[in-house]
């Protein structure tokens, strides 16, 4: 009787190796948020060795700065300036857009509009708003009105160029297509032309945005019509530095939330586009 060979147990296969952990974007959008608040805690400290080393009414301490802060924060003057400034900057912005973005449009669509008004523009453009502050000061004086021409001034040309920008760029095949096909007019301007120009209009907007609001506080603090930079004027007249960098301050918290609430409506505006998406998944 033959004896059966002998049988090797074979060793078990080996587990697949599993992929790596992918952060997802919500560590990833932690580790930039503590990277940024490291960032100001820094400049926070650089300011207070330089406070040490200069006199204090050149460059008083942050902390002190920031007590004066609070200190302004709950008195009536101090909110109704900072409802003045925001005000006129919410007006400029809109005219700028109301503006801006129809005519870029209309003159971009049109092959000889555009040609016929890139030297006026690329002339006017140049002027730099506060040259003309001395003849708005003359014919509307120091109030809000001067404020206003002077942001929409400045602010509106990076709108109305992005715009005449985005009315070009449109491909001539998906134009051409849509001819040969016949689609309704209505249709291609929602579903293709508008698409299209909207990324290159935000880019406008989101310059304009900051020249605006830049505008807006300089026209105050160099005409005097009030607002956070008349109180900035106002505080360095009287060389109440503490009071001078605290609405400094208030002027850069102003740029920082005029910026994330731009970013928060581009994200939604665009919320389709690859660069939103891929943002959203880093």
């Amino acid at each position: 009787m033959t004896s059966s060979p002998d049988v090797k147990a074979r060793p078990p296969a080996a587990a697949a190796p599993q992929p790596a952990a992918v952060a997802g974007p919500k560590p990833a959008r932690l580790r930039w948020f503590l990277i940024q608040v490291a960032a100001v805690v820094l400049a926070g400290g650089v300011w207070w060795v330089a406070s040490l080393l200069l006199p204090a009414s050149t460059l008083p301490p942050p902390f002190a700065v920031l007590e004066r802060l609070g200190t302004l924060a709950l008195t009536a003057d101090f909110w109704s300036a900072v409802g003045i400034t925001i005000g006129t900057f919410a007006i400029a912005l809109v005219i700028c857009i109301v503006v801006g973005v129809p005519l870029g449009l209309a003159i971009g669509a049109n092959t000889v509009a555009t040609q016929s008004t890139r030297l006026l523009f690329d002339f006017l453009r140049t002027i730099p708003p506060v040259a003309i502050l001395p003849l708005v000061l003359l014919v509307l004086g120091a109030d809000f009105e001067m404020v206003l021409v002077l942001a929409v001034a400045g602010a509106i040309w990076p709108v109305l160029i992005q715009s005449i920008y985005a009315a070009r760029q449109g491909e001539t095949l998906l134009v051409e297509m849509s001819r040969s096909y016949r689609i309704p007019r209505t249709w291609f301007i929602r579903h293709i032309f508008v698409p299209g120009a909207i990324p290159f209009v935000m880019t406008g907007l989101r310059l304009g945005t900051t020249i605006c609001l830049l505008l807006t506080i300089s026209g105050e603090l160099l005409g005097g019509a009030p607002g956070v930079g008349f109180e900035i004027a106002n505080a360095q007249a009287y060389y109440d530095n503490t009071r001078m960098y605290a609405y400094v301050i208030v002027s850069a918290i102003l740029g920082l939330a005029v910026n994330a609430g731009f970013w928060a409506v581009q994200r939604y505006l665009l919320r389709w586009h690859p660069s939103v998406r891929g943002e959203a998944r880093a």
